[in-house]
């Protein structure tokens, strides 16, 4: 049996950009350091000041809808940039 090893891609600059805003908004001081696309989400790892790295992993449907507006998906993302910080 072959073992696969899938390699993560990285996000397009728009989201990039579009969670370092979010996260400008949000009541931590950090930076993005990398957006990469998975399966089924966004893998986003961000150095937050005094706490080192924070990885988190998004929902493409949230993010996808929150790029739209959706207050829920907003909502949603901000939740899980905060969970952890």
């Amino acid at each position: 049996m072959e073992a696969r090893t899938t390699a993560n891609k990285p996000a397009p600059v728009k989201m990039v950009h579009f969670i370092a805003e979010l996260l400008q908004d949000l009541p931590i001081k950090g930076r993005v350091v990398s957006v990469e696309v998975e399966d089924t989400a966004y893998l986003v790892t961000l150095a937050l000041a005094g706490r080192g790295l924070s990885v988190h992993q998004l929902s493409v449907w949230d993010v996808s809808r929150s790029m739209r507006g959706d207050p829920n998906a907003l909502a949603s993302i901000r939740a899980d940039l905060l969970r952890g910080a």
